[in-house]
């Protein structure tokens, strides 16, 4: 369940964006921004509960590269949503994000994590559907 919180929330928070590049609402303004930083939060959290449970399970031989890929992108996009929610609390308190060409670039940046995202959940889904790690046998 800890996964799937932050691939939510990163999603619905690119929605929200791309509503706001056609129509500026403050209250979808705070919305977005709060699902970003409360995303990049429960990123670490499923971060976390991640790098614990693959200690705790057996992957198969084959397996071995996807688990170590798996790993390497849930760095990479802990890192970019990370940095991305610092990015925009700081336009937020700037109030930066009230220009056209700021919310375009945002969206872009935002749907870049997307792409990190769904790599990651790509190869997490691999090990549990492909190589059945994490389940009962």
């Amino acid at each position: 369940m800890i996964i799937h919180f932050p691939i939510a929330l990163w999603m619905v928070a690119v929605l929200f964006d791309f509503s706001l590049v056609f129509r500026t609402k403050e209250w979808l303004r705070r919305a977005a921004i709060w699902m970003y930083v409360i995303g990049a939060i429960s990123a670490l959290a499923a971060f976390l509960s991640g790098s614990q449970a693959i200690d705790l399970v057996s992957v198969p031989m084959q397996g071995e590269v996807t688990a170590s890929k798996h790993s390497d992108w849930a760095h990479y996009t802990l890192y970019y949503l990370g940095g991305y929610a610092l990015l925009r609390l700081f336009i937020f308190w700037q109030r930066l994000d009230k220009k056209k060409w700021v919310l375009i670039l945002l969206f872009i940046l935002g749907a870049t994590g997307m792409v990190l995202v769904a790599k990651t959940a790509d190869l997490g889904g691999k090990l549990v559907y492909k190589y059945g790690v994490g389940t009962t046998k």
